[in-house]
This record gives structure tokens, C-alpha cells and sequence, in this order.
């Protein structure tokens, strides 16, 4: 897609929202697919020891991409859609060529610190000799993966969503695929970083290739106004890295690096695998509401956010009550009985996650409409108290007090994104929320009732099968009864998918809706 093309396309059609999300919802896919093997095998090829460290030194990455991304890529985003909707790709090629020297700056001098530092504290740090190499190689992939990122914001902002899913398809895969065999190999926690640090290089090439030659231009952009605009984004994002290690640094600053913080570490990377149901769309939402804003097309980013609230709340909220309800069965068949002792704080954030997805969507919208400085407030107010509760609660319910943090903190993002958003559109939250409460129920309580019936009869692997047929039966009994689901709920769907997938997508809109002829309009 050459940019020239640009001029004569609007927002709509350059930021298809539904196609869009279905490129990056297979980006998802691949992902978390690949972190689902990734962590079922490190709990069996490492320790829960060395599983601890890895997980210690996957923080120790984002932390390191958090800190020297400055926010450049949310930025980038933004300026770049927001150009390409006024019909200047000269300015959006402007704003990438001045982000990329600034990432390779602070990138650049933010490794060469680490450098210095990795060999002193590193073998303190992770408790083993190996521990200053394991930090430097573990800041090096850190350092590729905040390219990879910019890229990938790059590609978001002009449109190219296949790009970022080829990009992002190479990196996960090939990063933990390649690090699991050379812990195989015997190189263990080793072995997992080198795996980062080659995907990293292999992923950062592929994005120069696909990047060649699109939005060219040889001047440069002012700088202030990207740093007015990505300062309290990377303050942000500072704050989500709390959000996201915070409760794992926290246990571990109050019980050491041990095994049971590894468990957690694992339950915890676990029930993100549900994003891929929410993370698509903010991500498509946002260069699309961004370019809105730039028209100011208020209307549109309140139909848009509408759409996505609503699709958002049928998807995470019953998928999330199910795997909450199968905890135990889901947790041995992956982990192995040790990992059992936590099922409990996985049913927890997996009910939960609903705050985690609403929340995510109101903040790329704070951010699409340029108001990042409330971002950086609501952030910041409801990770003080989410962590605080972590502190408080982990004395004296050990990991389960995490859990009960990450609630609090979901759910104080929602309540103040809402209130920081609705004074720039109204964001429609609660859009088709009772009825996802009601197909939760729905699925959920048999669920959770044949689970308890098999566990001790049955092995986690036959006690599946059983499990997916009873999900099947009662989300479509439920769904057809109440008329959870739409018709223009996929017809969303068919503007997203090729049109060799319509024949199966009709035989699965006929079987939960049904052949009635909806005329509600979302």
C-alpha cells in the first residue's frame, strides 16, 4: 500500500476497524498460543526456581523497554494517523523519521548504562554466578525489542495492520520457540534470553524490510510537540509496568525469589492470554479514533466505541466466568499438580479481566483524543492503590493478596478512564453488560458444577472433552434463548473476514442467533 493512495481515501476506509482487528486478532492468537506452550513447557524444563529468575528477568526487560521508549511509540502512532487523515503523508513521514532517531538515542544510551551496571549487581541480583551475563543479554533484547515496537506502531499508524502481524508472527514464535529448545539443550534460564535476544534481531531486520520505502521523506519533525504528547504516555507506561510486575516485585521484595513466586508468576501470565480477546481492538481503535479526532468527528468515536464495548463485554465476560469456573481441571493439565495450590487466584483474574479489557479500551481512546495527561493521572492513581492493597493483603494471604490488587487496580482505571473520557464522547461502557452477566451465568455455573462432579473420577485430559461440550451447549442454549447475540453482531464479523470464511461464519450466526431478521442497529 503506497502512500500516494492516501489522498484519495478517507479515515473510514484507510482505518477499517473490524479488518483491522481481525488481522491483529490473529496477531493475537499466534501470540498467546505461542505463550501458552511456552509456559507449559518452562514449568517442565525449568525449576520453579529458575522459573522465578526468568520471570525476575522478563520484568527486568520491560522494564528496561519501558523506560527507554520514552512513549515514542503511542506517539508515533497518533501523529502519524492523524497526518495521513488530513492527507499529509510528507508530515506523518517527518514524524516517523524524528521518532526513530530518538528512540535509537535513548534506546542506545539506556544500553550502555545497563552494560555498565549488569556485571555488578547481576549475580546479587538473581541469586547465581551467571547473573551479570544474564542481565546484559536480557537489556540487548531489550534494546532490539524497543525497534521491533516502534515498528509496529509504524505500521498500526498507517493502516498496514498485516504488516504488524507478520512482524509480531516472527518475533513471539521464534524468540520463545528458539529459547525453549536451547533450555532443552541444557542451557536452561540461559538458554530462554539468548532466545530473546536472536528473535529480537531476526523480528528488528523483517521490520526494515517491511517498512522500506513507506512514508519517505527527508525532512524532520519538531520535537516538542512529540514530547508534549509521548512524556505522560511514557509516564504511563512506567505506571503499567507497575501494574503489570508490580505485585510480582512486591512478593518477592516480602518472601525472597521462591518457588511460589514463580507459581504466581505463571498463573498470572496465564490468564493474559485473554487479552487476545481485547487487545485487538484497542489496537485497531486506536489510529481510528485518532484520525476521527483530528476530523472532529465526535459522533464517530462514540458509534466506535459503542461497537466496541459491546462485542468487548459478550467476549471477555463469558470466556472469562469459564475458564474460572474449570480452574483446577485448566491449571494440572497445564502445569502439573504443584501448580494446582493457585488455582484460586486464576479464577479470580480471569473473572476479572473484564476490568482489565474496559479499562484498556478507555485509556487507547484518552490517548486517541490526545489527552494524555489524564492517562498519566488515572493511572497513576489507581496502580498507588492497587499495589498499596498488594502490600497490605500479601502479609497475610501470600500470592492471593496479588490477585486481590490487580482487581482493585482493574477497576479503578475503569471508574476514572469513564469519567476523564465522557467530557470528549460518550463511551458507552456498559453497552449489552447485562446480558454478557447473563451468558456468564449461563455457561459458568454448569460448568463450574461438572467440574466439581469429575474432579477425582476423571483426569484433567478426559475431564476436557466433557467440559467443551457442556460450554458449547449451554453458551448457545443460553445465547439463543435470551437473543443474546445480533444479527449486525456478524455482520461486523463479515466485514473483518474474507469472504471464503462467510459460508462457516452464516452456519454459526444461524445456530446462535438464528434465521430471524434483526433490524436493531448498534
Amino acid at each position: 500500500m503506497r502512500f500516494n493512495a492516501y489522498s484519495m481515501s478517507k479515515a473510514v476506509d484507510v482505518y477499517n476497524v473490524p479488518r483491522g482487528a481481525a488481522y491483529l486478532t490473529t496477531q493475537q492468537i499466534i501470540t498467546y498460543a505461542t505463550y501458552f506452550i511456552f509456559y507449559a513447557l518452562l514449568a517442565r524444563v525449568l525449576t520453579t526456581l529458575e522459573v522465578t529468575q526468568t520471570g525476575v528477568l522478563l520484568a527486568t526487560q520491560a522494564a528496561f523497554v519501558a523506560l527507554t521508549q520514552l512513549g515514542l511509540p503511542s506517539s508515533a502512532t497518533r501523529y502519524i494517523s492523524s497526518n495521513i487523515a488530513r492527507n499529509d503523508p510528507e508530515t506523518a513521514g517527518a514524524v516517523a523519521r524524528t521518532i526513530l532517531k530518538l528512540c535509537a538515542m535513548t534506546g542506545g544510551a539506556g544500553f550502555v548504562i545497563a552494560a555498565i551496571v549488569s556485571p555488578i549487581i547481576g549475580p546479587s541480583f538473581l541469586g547465581r554466578p551467571d547473573g551479570g551475563s544474564l542481565l546484559l543479554i536480557t537489556f540487548a533484547s531489550g534494546l532490539m525489542l524497543d525497534f521491533v515496537l516502534l515498528f509496529g506502531a509504524y505500521f498500526v499508524g498507517v493502516g498496514s495492520y498485516a504488516r504488524s502481524l507478520y512482524q509480531n508472527a516472527t518475533y513471539v514464535p521464534l524468540s520463545r520457540g528458539l529459547g525453549l529448545v536451547l533450555a532443552l539443550l541444557g542451557y536452561k534460564v540461559l538458554g530462554i534470553v539468548l532466545g530473546w535476544a536472536i528473535g529480537g534481531l531476526v523480528a528488528l531486520v523483517l521490520s526494515f524490510y517491511l517498512w522500506h520505502g513507506r512514508l519517505p521523506s527527508q525532512s524532520s519533525h519538531p520535537v516538542k510537540p512529540l514530547l508534549m504528547f509521548s512524556l505522560p504516555v511514557f509516564g504511563a507506561a512506567l505506571i503499567v509496568f507497575g501494574q503489570q510486575y508490580g505485585d510480582f516485585a512486591i512478593l518477592t521484595a516480602l518472601f525472597g525469589i521462591l518457588p511460589s513466586n514463580g507459581i504466581y508468576y505463571v498463573i498470572v501470565a496465564s490468564v493474559s492470554s485473554l487479552s487476545v480477546l481485547w487487545i485487538p481492538v484497542t489496537q485497531a481503535l486506536y489510529p481510528a479514533l485518532s484520525a476521527s479526532h483530528a476530523t472532529e468527528e465526535t459522533q464517530a468515536i462514540s458509534e466506535r466505541l459503542s461497537i466496541a464495548f459491546r462485542l468487548t463485554n459478550l467476549a471477555v465476560l463469558p470466556f472469562g466466568a469459564s475458564l474460572a469456573a474449570i480452574a483446577p481441571t485448566i491449571i494440572e493439565l497445564i502445569y502439573g499438580p504443584e501448580y494446582v495450590s493457585q488455582w484460586t487466584i486464576f479464577a479470580i483474574l480471569a473473572l476479572a479481566s473484564i476490568f482489565t479489557a474496559q479499562g484498556a479500551i478507555l485509556t487507547t481512546s484518552l490517548q486517541a483524543v490526545g489527552r494524555t495527561r489524564q492517562v498519566l493521572l488515572v493511572t497513576m492513581a489507581a496502580t498507588a492503590v492497587g499495589l498499596a492493597a498488594v502490600a497490605i493483603t500479601a502479609k497475610f494471604l501470600g500470592p492471593l493478596g496479588g490477585g486481590i490488587g490487580r482487581i482493585i487496580l482493574g477497576a479503578g482505571i475503569v471508574i476514572l478512564a469513564r469519567r476523564s473520557m465522557e467530557s470528549s464522547a460518550k463511551t458507552h461502557v456498559g453497552s449489552a453488560l447485562p446480558v454478557a452477566v447473563l451468558l456468564a451465568a449461563g455457561v459458568g455455573i454448569p460448568l463450574a458444577t461438572v467440574d466439581y462432579l469429575l474432579i477425582g473420577r476423571l483426569t484433567p485430559l478426559m475431564r476436557v472433552p466433557i467440559l467443551l461440550v457442556v460450554f458449547a451447549l449451554a453458551f448457545v442454549t443460553i445465547s439463543r434463548t435470551f437473543r443474546i447475540f445480533r444479527a449486525s453482531d456478524f455482520g461486523i464479523l463479515k466485514d473483518a473476514l474474507p469472504h471464503r470464511f462467510h459460508p462457516q461464519l452464516r452456519a454459526i450466526e444461524h445456530l446462535i442467533v438464528g434465521r430471524r431478521k434483526d433490524k436493531d442497529h448498534i
